[in-house]
């Protein structure tokens, strides 16, 4: 029993491809990412250009960028709605999702 549930534990592991895939972190991508695509509308600094992002949802750190990750997935790389505009090169969404998937477990 011990074995097969190492076994699927493992397997589990594999299929995110997290093993296979170059670290991506804050300090060399989400940090930058945040900042090209995010911080011009959802920033602390930002008190009266915030172009319609709701105060409080920020990406000024890397806990802000940790607390929405979630939001910031289904945002960015399933509905797109976000960036408005779009705009996000395919690298850069392709780093997102291995940042979110095996960096913040999103």
């Amino acid at each position: 029993m011990i074995v097969l549930v190492l076994a699927l534990a493992c397997a589990t592991e594999a299929d995110t491809g997290c093993d296979d895939a170059a670290p991506v972190t804050w300090n060399n991508f989400g940090h930058g990412f945040m900042t090209t695509y995010c911080v011009g509308c959802h920033s602390v600094e930002n008190t009266d250009r915030r172009y319609g992002a709701p105060t409080g949802v920020d990406f000024d750190t890397e806990d802000d960028a940790i607390e929405w990750a979630a939001r910031t997935r289904v945002r960015v790389l399933e509905d797109g709605d976000m960036p408005v505009g779009g705009g996000v090169y395919a690298a850069d969404l392709e780093l997102l999702d291995t940042w979110l998937r095996c960096e913040l477990g999103e």
